[in-house]
């Protein structure tokens, strides 16, 4: 019940509607497209579900040392605890007992290399064990308010008591991206560490045999596992357009799937999307009638321009302005008063609200207020002659 609240929430956010997962055909099961321009959510599916996510879960342990790491060039010793029990399956950055290396080192070896390893030796030597690191990990969890998401290693390896879900790796991702040190890290594709070693980027190593185009994707850490498939979160830039994507699960024989699959997304909505000005300055809202002005009506404008990301085939035509507010304005009316609200509608669908504010400046009509407030002006003219006409009658008496 909570997921399907959360998911309703999460549609309401959306300008226009979350693209249908139909729309696009990506092998990945379970995945969430953001416009971090504008922080909203463009594609999603399954979002919610709670699952192994592979090696994205090294991007909680980074970001987690990285808040508890005081000096980046201190040395760390690579011990035997660090390194015995990796299996011979798992992703290394090849890290031997006695390597003597920095956070630095650890932190580029983690996300580039996917290194075991190196997420090992950041746990045990900012925490003192893994056991104690973990704890910091969930503690970050309840800290972002994550109701999908628990951490038992740091490394990814599958467990019923580590998982997560598309839509919770996004805010780890968005969170962390935040940390300057973090981002400079994720958007690295080769790093030479002070041993003199280089290191590439996974999704750079994977794509070596494919040569796919991948020159927009600005970060990325992949992640598999045979229970969880091929998982994969990037972010991207194309046209001026921020985007980040959260693929999971997909269980597939064909080489780079899942990389194909976020080039595909990113493509799809390069292609079919764009900014487009749905409300221009000089748009008309409604016409108000007007008191103690020689104008009789005024044109309110909207005196603003917003600009949606939509599809390309949007339709300025089809914009309908939905005004709540007050039906006339007078003389004295303040130039920055709000009129009221304004619903902006497309094909039936609100996709803006702004409030309308009046800001220009009506012509005072002497005529207009006397006849307005001629039954005043009469009273008023009256209790005056009543009240020269009493003093004048006191004054005669006396």
């Amino acid at each position: 019940m909570q997921n399907k609240i959360i998911k309703i929430l999460l549609a309401v956010v959306v300008f226009f509607e979350v693209v249908r997962a139909d729309d696009i055909k990506l092998v990945s099961e379970r995945y969430i497209l953001y416009n971090m321009n504008d922080n909203s959510v463009l594609l999603e599916k399954d979002s919610h579900d709670e699952v192994s996510i592979a090696s994205l879960t090294k991007i909680m342990t980074v970001i987690v040392a990285i808040e508890n790491i005081n000096d980046y060039n201190k040395i760390v010793t690579i011990k035997k605890s660090m390194i015995d029990d990796i299996a011979w399956d798992v992703a290394t950055a090849g890290f031997r007992v006695g390597d003597k290396l920095t956070y630095n080192d650890l932190l580029y070896a983690a996300i580039l290399s996917s290194g075991a390893d190196a997420v090992n030796a950041l746990a045990e030597s900012v925490s003192g064990s893994r056991s104690e690191f973990i704890k910091l990990m969930n503690q970050k969890v309840s800290e972002l308010g994550l109701k999908n998401t628990h951490f038992q290693n740091v490394i990814g390896l599958y467990s019923k008591s580590n998982y997560s879900s598309a839509y919770d790796m996004a805010q780890i991702l968005i969170y962390a991206l935040k940390n300057e040190k973090f981002k400079s890290v994720f958007e690295t594709n080769n790093y030479k560490l002070s041993n003199g070693k280089i290191i590439k980027s996974t999704i750079e190593k994977y794509n070596n045999k494919n040569n796919l185009n991948i020159s927009f994707i600005t970060g990325s850490k992949t992640g598999y596992i045979s229970k969880a498939g091929f998982c994969l979160a990037s972010t991207a830039t194309l046209n001026n357009v921020n985007y980040l994507l959260i693929t999971l699960n997909a269980f597939s024989n064909e080489a780079n799937v899942h990389i194909k699959d976020h080039i595909k997304t990113y493509n799809y909505f390069n292609n079919n999307y764009g900014y487009k000005k749905i409300v221009d300055e000089e748009d008309i809202i409604t016409t108000l009638k007007t008191k103690y002005a020689k104008e009789k009506n005024i044109d309110i404008k909207a005196n603003k321009a917003i600009n949606k990301y939509v599809k390309n085939d949007f339709d300025k035509s089809k914009v309908e302005y939905i005004y709540d507010g007050r039906d006339s304005i007078s003389y004295f009316t303040s130039i920055g008063t709000k009129l009221g609200s304004v619903k902006v509608n497309y094909d039936g669908k609100t996709i803006d609200e702004f409030d309308l504010i009046y800001h220009t400046k009506l012509t005072f009509s002497l005529l207009s207020f006397i006849w307005i407030n001629k039954y005043w002006i009469i009273f008023f003219a009256l209790f005056i002659f009543l009240l020269v006409y009493t003093k004048r009658a006191k004054i005669k008496r006396s």
